[in-house]
């Protein structure tokens, strides 16, 4: 198996996976759950364009326009620039869940086009395409994570 399949692999299952993955922890998230916030983010500075910080919508927003991001980067590489990425905007969590599914897409076409000899050259940031590539599968299990930790923290929480 080549790298890029091996990378392609975690970043499906990073969706996909049965128990671990960012569509099984947003399965049957209402949207009053969606919205609620720990008093943890309460006095984090509100980014126009982005939901409320801290709540489930924020990251999967973050999520998206993360993806488009690394989507852009991988097709203009190496960068000595960031390309300006502007942000999704505020919608309902199932307009967010879509848009970021489209990220993702895009973004996978653009790992899909890569070569196992592409993987060290120059990317972004003082990183080799295989560093970036790592990053961005593991950026999506860390808000996976939080997203978990959200929904336990709203189920838990005192009404």
């Amino acid at each position: 198996m080549s790298q890029i399949v091996f990378l392609l692999k975690a970043f499906d299952e990073n969706w996909s996976h049965q128990c671990e993955s960012l569509d099984s922890i947003l399965a049957d998230v209402t949207s009053e759950e969606s919205e609620w916030q720990h008093a943890a983010y309460s006095g984090e500075t509100l980014v126009q364009g982005l939901p409320e910080p801290g709540t489930i919508r924020w990251h999967v927003a973050h999520l998206e326009h993360c993806a488009r991001h690394y989507a852009e980067i991988l097709r203009t590489r190496p960068v000595t620039h960031e390309p300006p990425t502007p942000p999704p905007g505020v919608a309902d969590l199932p307009q967010l869940i879509h848009r970021l599914e489209g990220a993702r897409r895009s973004l996978r076409t653009e790992i899909e086009r890569l070569s196992d000899a592409d993987l060290d050259a120059p990317c972004v940031r003082e990183m080799s395409v295989a560093k970036f590539l790592r990053m961005v599968v593991r950026h999506e299990v860390w808000h996976a994570g939080q997203v978990a930790v959200i929904r336990r923290l709203y189920r838990l929480r005192r009404t």
